[in-house]
């Protein structure tokens, strides 16, 4: 047996189950103890929800663990460039994040008063680090790779990304999650590996937890440009203000991401699998299916088929169910 797609539902599959399951522990235990989980210890349980199933069905299949996840080595190039990469990507993130708070809650704004309880070394250790490494290892490592030995390059990257996205188990992570967990896909096809990722991650989000302590997070930066901008502009309305700021955040957004690919596309040459980006595009009547594994090896490709079985259909009503009753229910949108 080997991983494939089939296996890595089973493994989201309980991954949002096990997440279910821990979050109604928490929730009795605070209820009998009176005593709240810290936010470090609940992300600890958290991620390792996700990657004890993750673990657990690639032993299952027999398959070594970095057969599967292309956990390697990359030039010092790509690693600097990566940082660079996440960077371009924050206007994209904050056009996202601000379109979905048109419609929900800040959910990391939500959390920041507990964020900042802790010394901001241990959430950077939970946040800024564990938390990327476990989820770049199973979202980009087992989840994508699984999916991708069936040769849809682009189908496997988005609903990988989806999944990613939906593991957060709230719409305004959902959105902008989504979104990052196609650019990251799209880093490890340009360098073979998820360790651009991780770094990538581990920026992104190391940056989210500082600008928290400073003051400085997305949904401030956001309020403080409506305020700039009554000031500026008293006669304008509420409505007129938000167009402006999403206007400036989708051009910038444009910009920064048109950046992001020459960076991208930099990284995959000094790696030299420029042509891994081919992989990309849609496939042709009679093209040659075959596509090269993260060795570089050209492997046959599955018969074309759909990447859904029954437990992630399943498991992703469930999800988004819940997301609903969050939002509506505990939010009050």
């Amino acid at each position: 047996m080997r991983m494939d797609y089939k296996k890595a539902n089973v493994a989201f599959f309980f991954m949002v189950l096990s997440t279910f399951v821990i979050m109604v522990y928490i929730s009795f235990w605070q209820a009998f103890t009176g005593r709240a989980l810290s936010l470090p210890a609940n992300n600890a349980l958290c991620e390792l929800m996700i990657l004890i199933p993750a673990v657990s069905v690639i032993m299952y299949s027999g398959e070594g663990m970095w057969s599967v996840i292309p956990f390697k080595k990359v030039k010092i190039g790509s690693a600097i460039l990566s940082v660079l990469y996440v960077i371009t990507l924050f206007p994209l993130v904050a056009f996202v994040n601000a379109i979905s708070m048109l419609f929900v809650d800040n959910a990391v704004a939500s959390v920041s008063n507990q964020i900042i309880e802790h010394p901001v070394v241990l959430m950077l250790a939970s946040i800024g680090l564990f938390g990327p490494f476990v989820e770049e290892i199973v979202f980009r490592g087992v989840i994508y790779q699984s999916y991708r030995r069936t040769g849809r390059i682009l189908a496997s990257m988005i609903l990988s990304a989806v999944l990613f996205g939906m593991m957060h188990l709230n719409f305004n992570q959902f959105a902008y999650g989504a979104v990052m967990g196609f650019m990251f896909c799209l880093m490890v096809e340009a360098t073979g590996s998820v360790l651009p990722s991780f770094i990538a991650h581990a920026v992104f989000n190391s940056i989210e937890v500082v600008s928290i302590y400073v003051g400085s997070g997305t949904a401030e930066e956001i309020e403080d440009s409506e305020g700039i901008m009554s000031q500026v502009f008293p006669n304008m309305s509420e409505g007129v203000y938000l167009v402006i700021l999403l206007c400036v955040l989708c051009v910038a957004a444009v910009i920064s991401t048109a950046i992001a690919i020459i960076i991208v596309n930099k990284m995959a040459a000094i790696e030299g699998r420029k042509s891994y980006l081919d992989n990309l595009k849609f496939r042709k009547k009679n093209q040659n299916p075959n596509v090269m594994n993260v060795a570089g090896e050209v492997k046959v490709a599955e018969k074309k088929q759909s990447l859904f079985t029954a437990p992630l259909v399943i498991v992703m009503i469930l999800a988004i169910c819940f997301m609903l009753y969050s939002a509506v229910a505990l939010q009050g949108v």
